[in-house]
């Protein structure tokens, strides 16, 4: 239900900023700059936020594979792009493997990959996001697997990254990856902790 909501509450933000987003929002490829397509913007989160910044904006946009994040700062002259993460987070062809985000009432921001719908191995992904020390840094790691057919094949690996504390299935660790710059984290970086596949 939370992908239903986030879906829904987000759907006239996205309409309405979706024009001025193609045209704001910017990408770089061989030939130059080449303009992110409107229908391709799978979200957009404003939000206020404290410290040396009044608010911020997340505009999530569907590549091929992945889904790129565009980060936007306003300190009260207008909004100025402050990051750009390629490719951050998977997306397969099909419903039930688009990605998606959300603003918490906190303040940050939670990035939502998910495969519920193609083979055995199920899963979904959380990524959270925080504004530290004047950065946008991945500051939550949470990754939900479970098996269509053995019911015993499932789990939960959820890790602060600020913190260095991880939970794996009950059992605690601590992890050697550090929170980063969200212009820094690839679809394919996760704690080595987490990996249980």
């Amino acid at each position: 239900m939370s992908k239903f909501r986030s879906i829904f509450s987000l759907a006239s933000a996205a309409l309405l900023s979706s024009i001025a987003l193609s045209v704001s929002v910017q990408a770089q490829d061989q030939q130059g700059e080449a303009m992110v397509p409107a229908g391709a913007i799978a979200g957009v989160v404003t939000s206020p936020v404290d410290g040396d910044i009044n608010r911020f904006r997340a505009v999530l946009v569907e590549t091929e594979e992945g889904g790129d994040l565009y980060v936007f700062a306003d300190a009260g002259e207008g909004w100025k792009q402050v990051a750009h993460a390629k490719d951050m987070v998977w997306r397969g062809a099909m419903y039930g493997q688009e990605a998606w985000m959300e603003a918490t009432e906190h303040g940050s921001l939670k990035i939502y990959s998910e495969n519920s719908v193609v083979g055995r191995n199920r899963w979904e992904q959380v990524l959270t996001i925080a504004y530290r020390k004047g950065v946008f840094q991945v500051a939550g790691y949470t990754y939900s697997y479970y098996d269509t057919i053995d019911p015993d094949a499932n789990g939960q690996c959820d890790v602060n990254l600020l913190t260095g504390k991880g939970v794996l299935n009950d059992k605690t660790f601590k992890t050697s990856l550090k929170a980063m710059p969200v212009q820094d984290w690839t679809m394919e970086t996760k704690p080595p902790e987490c990996e249980v596949e």
